[in-house]
């Protein structure tokens, strides 16, 4: 049996008609809320992806630990290529920008769809971003692979809230169907009685 504090769509169709119209809505705002939210790290990494960009090929030394491991990589390849080669600098600078504006652009896009609710293109991010926290694990920099796990994790708080709500809107649907049918059944059945 279900807690009685248990959000509809936890077990779908069963709990639906044990909530008032208002709590239903309520809670559909909360689990949007909450899906937005772990979606939105998609735009936190983009844009810290490219200020960590920037910085690198403007001298500086820090980083962001939102921050993506492949852009990070890019940068430093063209810095060094830079430093070996001053006559490509520019040419490998303008490209690893190009790389990481390509890759914030994609991750943006996660973030837009997973806010569309398209889960599986939230899970191919959260794939994506963890293969990329694997990379900081591998490089030592545990700090940045830490936080990665924090961000998965809020990710998956709202990829559980998207998938919750997505549950209720179909029990919902399935509820007003059969709602609606026996409308229809109550017509027909008075329109026969009727001489």
């Amino acid at each position: 049996m279900a807690s009685p504090d248990a959000l509809p769509g936890d077990d779908a169709v069963s709990q639906e008609s044990r909530f008032t119209p208002d709590q239903v809505g309520a809670a559909m705002a909360t689990l949007k809320a909450a899906g937005d939210s772990g979606a939105s790290w998609f735009f936190w990494i983009a844009g810290l992806s490219l200020v960590n960009s920037a910085i690198s090929h403007f001298g500086g030394e820090v980083h962001f630990i939102v921050g993506l491991a492949v852009t990070a990589i890019v940068d430093a390849i063209a810095s060094e290529v830079g430093q070996a080669e001053p006559g490509l600098a520019t040419a490998f600078k303008m490209i690893a920008i190009g790389i990481s504006v390509v890759v914030a652009a994609a991750s943006i896009g996660f973030g837009l769809l997973a806010m569309k609710r398209f889960l599986w293109i939230f899970a191919a991010g959260m794939f994506l971003y963890l293969l990329d926290g694997l990379i900081y694990l591998l490089v030592g920099d545990y700090l940045s692979a830490a936080f990665h796990g924090y961000a998965l994790y809020c990710m998956i708080l709202g990829f559980n809230a998207y998938r919750k709500l997505n549950q209720l809107e179909e029990a919902l649907a399935n509820a007003t169907e059969t709602d609606d049918e026996a409308d229809l059944r109550s017509d027909q059945e008075i329109s026969f009685e009727t001489p």
